[in-house]
């Protein structure tokens, strides 16, 4: 695990503007999920700028054994029809954050790769902990492989994605899938995604402890909410990086060189090429956590575009 360095040297200048910012209004402890979760939809607004017009943006319900789950759907075309079905979960810690945190990159991929994305509002912890967020994202999974055409989507053709914890919760999900002897999605994309909760990778060590976004204090806080119990840390579907990999889908994953959590992703791709499968691994030099969110950063690179190649790939079965 890990890489030889780990700096931040010559970052670009609108990286290290963003850091210098977001350093200047960081709390110095880390705040409470109560919080947090005001600036939920306040942030949403600003991630969201420059977010393309889209056809079809609406609200559904997802039922599942617990209670019924809010959804965004996104897709490319007002009445959509056997259209590929891709399965979001968004970041936030596993403490907060909504999906209209990522509708712009989701409105980008349900138009660039011909798709009706669905970006699932799951329980968050501490009211809910692990394993509530995996629970939630295999009773999504199951609904939309019984329910996808009343939204106009193909059951047979749906793949999950997501990034930081939302990548933990679409790697979990589909590495229970398979141990429950499901039929797993048609392929899985993990963005900057949490996936080792013991926190203590090389990569974590080195840019955790004055992070401007996922500092180590921050991180251990959201952790200790969502799995209170250090024994879960190893749980191959707390920390996926332990889970059983040998039939797992075609996987896309995408890494920011300076993210604490760089050493998850790339660990994890090289358990996957490990076991013989498909993953394509996507490693932005001098880029934070969750970099393509930030309206400044996004132009900066193709990392949309390069999700959206791959779902198409493996639901359109494009070359």
């Amino acid at each position: 695990m890990g890489r030889q360095t780990y700096t931040r040297d010559n970052l670009r200048p609108e990286v290290q503007e963003l850091i210098e910012r977001s350093r200047a209004l960081k709390a110095p402890q880390p705040l409470p999920v109560e919080t947090m979760r005001t600036f939920d939809l306040p942030g949403a607004a600003f991630f969201n700028t420059g977010a393309p017009e889209i056809a079809l943006e609406q609200e559904i319900h997802i039922d599942t054994p617990a209670d019924p789950l809010r959804a965004l759907m996104f897709a490319p075309i007002a009445e959509p029809r056997g259209l590929p079905v891709v399965l979001h979960f968004h970041g936030g810690g596993y403490v907060f954050m909504l999906p209209e945190s990522y509708a712009r990159p989701n409105k980008e991929i349900a138009i660039d790769a011909g798709v009706i994305v669905v970006s699932v509002d799951y329980r968050l912890a501490p009211e809910h902990p692990f394993p509530a967020a995996i629970d939630d994202g295999v009773a999504c999974y199951r609904w939309m492989r019984e329910h996808a055409r009343e939204i106009g989507g193909n059951p047979q053709r749906i793949a999950i994605i997501g990034e930081s914890a939302g990548g933990g919760v679409a790697a979990a999900t589909t590495a229970r899938l398979l141990a429950e002897g499901d039929e797993p999605p048609a392929a899985v994309a993990l963005s900057c995604a949490w996936l080792y909760l013991r926190n203590d990778t090389p990569s974590f060590r080195a840019f955790g402890p004055d992070d401007a976004f996922i500092d180590t204090a921050t991180m251990n806080y959201w952790r200790d909410c969502y799995a209170p119990n250090k024994d879960q840390w190893t749980d191959p579907l707390a920390s996926p990086v332990f889970a059983d990999v040998s039939a797992f889908p075609p996987a896309c994953i995408i890494v920011g060189g300076i993210d604490p959590l760089y050493d998850d992703g790339v660990t994890f791709a090289e358990k996957l090429r490990a076991a013989g499968r498909d993953v394509e691994l996507h490693d932005y030099e001098g880029m934070t956590h969750i970099f393509w969110v930030y309206p400044q950063l996004a132009p900066l690179t193709d990392t949309m575009a390069r999700v959206a190649a791959f779902l198409r790939r493996h639901l359109h079965g494009e070359r």
